[in-house]
């Protein structure tokens, strides 16, 4: 079969080692001049990890990763450490532990593994702007003018505004979006109580910031997000602290603190939770953060694009006999992942967090799960 595959980011060379694995014929269409990732850093949970094993990179990305040994929730109103949760040591197959990495350690193995299969193939300077269904095909419009055909069609993030800008996936109600603001920040200048090996993650009602060291230690990561983001679109934007701080005027004294930490930012808007759980229309399926938004912090934009990956090849196995039963068993396919809290977590007492003088609901402190604290996929 024909696979197209529109994005060569970590979710379209997910879906591609997954279908090239299978033997299908897949072509990955990237607008960039070049296959490579940007960004800050990511959080791994272990279920992440099982899912990249199923792709055969996971031994690769834990020899790039460090261990996380704890994870700790603060109120993002007042500063007070709302939990604080021991994570397990063991890093390897039978034990995966959470661990953070830069997003190239997992993009780039990722990219050799297509290299090693026959079956898939990289195009450059193809940005897919629009796709039509004709019989037993489907047609990718590029920017350029050019067309491809193939049997199926993969919608990554780099190609969400093909369908985010459809009725057929949106409904035609308005799509609510989420600003995220990211920055790399050597450890030279990090409070040494934020120098250990812990993820934190500080929750506000509209928004939250996320901060743990990368693997070589030289580096801390930081991020905040703005859960309804009603300004001008962002597309890796530069922005200054000062632009960073006024989008966050609600953010607490202890949290705006860490965020003066940051000095060189780039902002995304990224899309918010969809109007419809709908991920196929006839050949053409969603995957990552197109299908499912991530909805931090309960939720990973990384995790879902690998379990979408893994996913498209299991409904391949399980009824692959032409394109619509194929993507018609994989839409029913939630994704539905088991929490990757340790098993052993037994939370103490909690109290709600609080904004003003209303409580803040927290959906994983009454559930007592680890949300997995990764930033989310652009």
């Amino acid at each position: 079969m024909r696979i197209l595959v529109a994005g060569g980011g970590i979710s379209g060379l997910a879906a591609a080692v997954a279908l090239g694995q299978r033997g299908h014929h897949v072509l990955v269409l990237e607008q960039r001049p070049v296959f490579t990732e940007s960004g800050a850093g990511v959080r791994l949970a272990p279920q992440a990890f099982r899912l990249l094993d199923r792709l055969g990179v996971g031994d690769a990305v834990r020899e790039r990763s460090l261990t996380i040994n704890e994870f700790r929730i603060m109120d993002g109103s007042t500063g007070e450490l709302v939990t604080s949760v021991p994570l397990p040591a063991c890093h390897g197959r039978s034990h995966a532990a959470h661990a953070t990495a830069h997003r190239l350690d997992v993009y780039e193995p990722l990219l050799e593994a297509c290299w090693d299969l026959d079956a898939v193939q990289l195009c450059t300077d193809s940005r897919v702007v629009g796709c039509t269904q004709h019989g037993e095909s489907v047609v990718a419009a590029l920017a350029d003018g050019r067309s491809v055909t193939g049997d199926a069609l993969v919608l990554t993030g780099g190609a969400r505004s093909v369908a985010h800008d459809d009725d057929q996936w949106t409904g035609g109600a308005p799509q609510e979006r989420a600003a995220v603001y990211r920055t790399v920040i050597p450890m030279e200048m990090v409070p040494g109580r934020w120098q250990d090996g812990a993820a934190t993650s500080w929750v506000g009602a509209e928004w939250h910031v996320s901060h743990y060291p990368l693997p070589d230690h030289r580096y801390w990561s930081l991020s905040v997000t703005r859960h309804h983001h009603r300004g001008e679109d962002l597309s890796g934007a530069r922005v200054d602290l000062e632009h960073v701080l006024a989008a966050f005027p609600d953010i607490g004294y202890a949290a705006r603190n860490v965020l003066t930490l940051g000095e060189h930012w780039r902002a995304w808007t990224v899309p918010g939770p969809r109007s419809t759980s709908r991920r196929v229309h006839g050949r053409v399926a969603l995957v990552g953060d197109t299908a499912r938004p991530a909805r931090p912090p309960e939720a990973s934009g990384l995790h879902h694009a690998l379990a979408d990956a893994v996913g498209l090849g299991e409904s391949w196995d399980a009824s692959g006999t032409d394109a619509l039963s194929w993507l018609a068993d994989y839409d029913t396919r939630r994704g539905d992942q088991p929490s990757d809290a340790p098993t052993d977590f037994q939370p103490g007492p909690r109290r709600p967090l609080r904004t003003g003088d209303a409580p803040l609901t927290c959906p994983f402190l009454r559930t007592g799960t680890v949300p997995p604290l990764e930033l989310w996929t652009p």
